[in-house]
């Protein structure tokens, strides 16, 4: 089985006033089946909303599998299930080189990501975000840079990581 996606975080809360300090955060998960695997991919996230997940899976089942050599790992499909997320906006574009100011926007419902849809989870330059999913199919995880807080739509491309737990249905 693959090892635990696990992020810590430390993070202060409220108005400095009421500050209350949070250590030891964690979100994490645990493959609980041989189908579940890791992905991993430097994505260019570009300024129409697309998949955010498309390619193959980096390694599925224990981690003593290996993949034979002449053969690639299997394909992650629009059907499979996304368990575990991690998504960071390394502020660069496409050439990993240009620093860029744009936001990246990430809906979870299979609609179109735009940097004023009212559910769209906002990644700002250099910011990351952790999340654990309930079975969401890969076909419903869209994403699309646009300018920061909602004021525009983008005009450059975002290299992001991007870092999941799928399972191969």
């Amino acid at each position: 089985m693959a090892d635990a996606g696990t992020i810590l975080l430390n993070a202060t809360i409220l108005p400095d006033e009421l500050a209350k300090e949070l250590f030891g955060e964690t979100c994490s998960y645990t493959p609980s089946a041989a189908s579940e695997g890791w992905y991993y991919k430097l994505t260019n996230v570009t300024t129409s909303s697309v998949d955010l997940i498309a390619g193959s899976f980096l390694q599925e089942g224990t981690t003593s599998a290996g993949t034979n050599t002449g053969s690639s790992p299997d394909a992650v499909v629009t059907s499979d299930t996304v368990q575990f997320l991690f998504i960071k906006n390394t502020g660069f574009d496409t050439n990993g080189t240009t620093a860029r100011t744009e936001s990246v926007y990430v809906c979870f419902d299979a609609g179109t990501a735009a940097y004023n849809l009212t559910d769209a989870i906002e990644i700002s330059t250099g910011q990351s975000v952790g999340l654990v999913l309930n079975n969401t199919p890969v076909s419903n995880i869209h994403a699309i840079t646009a300018q920061p807080k909602g004021a525009g739509a983008g005009s450059n491309e975002i290299q992001c990581i991007v870092a999941a737990i799928i399972n191969d249905e």
